[in-house]
């Protein structure tokens, strides 16, 4: 009986996993969107400036506002400014909360991730939105857009 149902979770996790690829071929781009958003959320939340600067296409720029006016930036330079961001404030959370899809073709929307930190050392804690835009390229997303907003 246990085997049976260990069995029968199995298969349906095979099949939940195998058809993601799906949906992400097929047009559907709001689901990929939304699962994409989460995933830079949660490299937010571990402050892992090489995963963020990863999700950059790598001939292209960032539009970035790490908090010191928008500038148009390559990967080098915004791992440097989210470096120094991260070194100021520690992450207590970062929640992925709306996302939107702008158009389909190609697939690009836009998403926005809550911030909750403390300046290091320091008691209490504050609450940025982060403005993510992102691009479908070659079947994967791609950010160009980090804006922390007011």
């Amino acid at each position: 009986m246990i085997r049976r149902l260990l069995l029968s979770c199995t298969l349906l996790f095979g099949l939940v996993f195998a058809a993601l690829p799906a949906a992400a071929q097929d047009g559907r781009v709001g689901v990929p969107l939304g699962a994409f958003i989460e995933e830079v959320a949660g490299i937010w939340e571990r402050a892992d400036v090489a995963s963020l600067v990863a999700l950059v296409a790598d001939e292209e720029s960032l539009l970035l506002d790490a908090g010191s006016g928008t500038q148009s930036a390559n990967s080098r330079h915004a791992a440097a400014a989210l470096r120094a961001l991260f070194s100021e404030y520690e992450t207590l959370a970062a929640e992925a909360v709306r996302v939107t899809v702008a158009s389909e073709d190609p697939p690009s929307g836009f998403g926005e991730i809550v911030w909750t930190f403390r300046a290091r050392g320091a008691p209490g804690e504050r609450s940025r939105p982060i403005y993510v835009a992102a691009l479908q390229r070659d079947g994967s997303w791609r950010i160009t857009e980090l804006r922390l907003m007011p």
